[in-house]
């Protein structure tokens, strides 16, 4: 007869010290998302959704894209509505100032609103940096949330900057967002006061590339039954561990040290024969 050998347990009472004398478990490694900057979520369905936070950078380059797009909006509608008031004449002058007056309310209150609401949580600017709005829970973002972030965006964008003759020789007042910039950088998941009020977050849309580990290629047998997200964690470690120093790897790896016994850079290649292994690598 052939002896089952147990599985091996995760749970956070099972620990090992790290090459720094840190403790680890796998269920740490899960926690706090050692392997990736990644959110997983829990739907009341059970199933679990994972969605990766947007940084300062792509939010950035988002916010300036859909500042040039909303003045290239409010520039074409002047000129059309200048051209408009000279060939109706001065009596029509009046509306059609109020009208400007209307759609430039509009579009600094309710250009984010209507983006979001149609183009599922993307503005232009976030189409080019592949992100959206969406709900903390990551469902699809609902128009009372869309409206409170964006009534709350010139609250992340008080503090401003005078930058002199750019517009006919006199100051032109721009935004700096102190607020929001400091909310994005220090918040937990890159959120601006108004995603905090609104209960949104703003994810990436596109997955991650990552490249197969192409180092050590043999396969090692593993010997005790993992569950199948400790063997997922194994396939994560070695796509991401061209990514890791060679002190991360070390460390990330002797959190398996009850299994394989081993230290330093043997549990390294102890863990990518595991992964190999469950890859089907002969």
């Amino acid at each position: 007869m052939t002896s089952t050998i147990p599985p091996l347990q995760t749970t956070e009472n099972r620990t090992t010290a790290s090459s720094r004398g840190e403790q680890f478990t796998l269920k740490d490694v899960e926690k706090q998302q050692i392997l990736d900057t990644k959110v997983v979520l829990e739907t009341p369905e059970g199933a679990e959704l994972e969605i990766r936070p947007a940084g300062f950078l792509a939010r950035g380059i988002a916010f300036i894209v859909d500042e040039v797009v909303r003045l290239l909006i409010i520039v074409v509608f002047a000129i059309l509505a200048s051209m408009l008031g000279n060939a109706l004449g001065r009596a029509a002058n009046q509306i059609i100032y109020g009208m400007t007056l209307i759609v430039v309310f509009i579009l600094s209150w309710f250009y984010g609103v209507f983006f979001e609401q149609l183009n599922d949580g993307k503005t232009p600017g976030k189409v080019v940096s592949s992100i959206k709005v969406t709900n903390a829970d990551g469902t699809p973002v609902g128009i009372i949330q869309s409206i409170i972030r964006n009534l709350f965006r010139p609250i992340d964008s008080i503090g401003f900057g005078l930058v002199g003759g750019l517009l006919l020789g006199n100051a032109a007042i721009i935004p700096l967002g102190l607020p929001g910039l400091f909310f994005v950088l220090f918040s937990k998941n890159f959120r601006r006061l108004g995603d905090h009020l609104a209960d949104t977050i703003t994810i990436y849309t596109n997955q991650p590339k990552i490249a197969p580990y192409k180092g050590v290629s043999t396969p090692a047998s593993i010997p005790a039954t993992l569950s199948l997200q400790d063997q997922n964690l194994l396939l994560a470690f070695q796509d991401r561990s061209t990514e890791f120093s060679d002190e991360r790897k070390i460390e990330l790896a002797e959190v398996l040290e009850p299994l394989h016994g081993q230290r330093s850079e043997e549990a390294v290649n102890v863990c990518l024969g595991y992964a190999n292994s469950i890859r089907g690598v002969s």
